[in-house]
């Protein structure tokens, strides 16, 4: 089966016996907490997954997940495009007795109920990517100025020029 409008609520044991693809996409806007830091809320999280049972009986998701969030830049403080990229390689449990079971190569997400919001938890998986610092390759650091200078800049912006200053330039010279 294969959907290109996701579903807001997922059962993952469910969808994992069935055999689901999820391919499509979700507005960046509906990841709140993703984009309280961005720039921008605009742009879409690209989704190509599917449910499946691996041998063991563990309900998996795997696939990947594709986003470009802006960020600010913390040389020059103007946004920058981060890219976000994710392999998804995830077992969902319903016992916590069995979350120690799953094995390494997987992720284990312990289900509080049957149902799970698949916007939260893809958009738990992408602030887990998020860089610690965001900045361009190239860029010029923002230049920082003391409030004394900001008022010196102020002043010489207001004062009015004098056509006789270069009279007194010329007198300095000599």
């Amino acid at each position: 089966m294969l959907t290109s409008t996701l579903p807001g609520l997922i059962k993952p044991i469910k969808l994992a016996r069935q055999g689901l693809i999820l391919k499509g996409i979700i507005p960046l806007e509906q990841m709140k907490r993703l984009t309280a830091d961005a720039f921008a809320s605009d742009g879409v999280v690209e989704v190509d997954a599917a449910f499946r049972r691996d041998g063991e009986g563990y309900a998996l998701l795997e696939g990947r997940v594709e986003t470009c969030v802006q960020l600010q830049c913390q040389r020059c403080l103007q946004a920058t495009g981060v890219s976000l990229e994710i392999e998804l390689n995830l077992a969902f449990v319903t016992k916590e007795s069995r979350l120690e079971q799953v094995p390494s190569i997987y992720e284990a997400i312990l289900l509080d109920s049957e149902e799970v919001s698949l916007v939260e938890l893809l958009e738990d998986e992408l602030i887990l990517m998020l860089p610690i610092m965001a900045y361009h390759d190239s860029c010029e650091a923002y230049q920082y100025r003391t409030v004394e200078e900001l008022k010196v800049e102020e002043e010489g912006d207001l004062k009015p020029e004098n056509p006789f200053d270069v009279l007194k330039q010329l007198k300095r010279d000599k």
